[in-house]
């Protein structure tokens, strides 16, 4: 611990010593960087999963009900803009939080499926004919992390999402 001011007293020193009119600047200390937030435990992250997917998983289910209804395809296109949205800010969420060990795998393996489902529902959003919808419903459909989303759950303690 001595080294501190011997080391403060040698810079102090060889700025008297500059033999000019010009100043030296100390150093200055950068601030630590604020450590990473602790992991949630089990009991947190069951809800705080729950409430991130949730808007996600009704702006979904608003869509699978146009579609059965036969709702015509520019309806069905701003509720595809509407699972992007939604898709878009869960899958920031669930990065952003601090999963406990258990659930870090599994949400892993579902946010790489959801980047890809992600893409998709953007281009249904902007699809221009009903065709181009449906071929980017049906790319993202086949991305829709369901697997990966039991096994989150499963992690976690909660139950599938049909048996919810």
């Amino acid at each position: 611990m001595r080294r501190w001011p011997a080391a403060l007293a040698l810079v102090l020193l060889l700025a008297g010593c500059g033999g000019g009119t010009e100043t030296t600047a100390l150093p200055t200390w950068a601030t630590p960087s604020p450590t990473a937030p602790a992991p949630l435990t089990v009991q947190e992250a069951k809800g705080r999963y729950l409430a991130i997917v949730a808007p996600y998983n009704t702006a979904l289910t608003k869509l699978e009900e146009a579609l059965k209804a036969g709702r015509p395809w520019r309806t069905v296109r701003g509720l595809a803009g509407k699972v992007a949205s939604t898709n878009a800010a869960h899958a920031e969420q669930l990065r952003a939080t601090a999963w406990p060990a258990v659930a870090q795998a599994p949400v892993a393996a579902l946010l790489k499926e959801n980047d890809v489902a992600l893409r998709h529902w953007r281009l249904a959003a902007e699809a221009g004919s009903a065709a181009a919808l449906m071929r980017e419903i049906r790319a993202a459909a086949a991305h829709d992390g369901g697997t990966q989303a039991d096994k989150v759950r499963t992690s976690l303690g909660l139950p599938l999402y049909r048996d919810s």
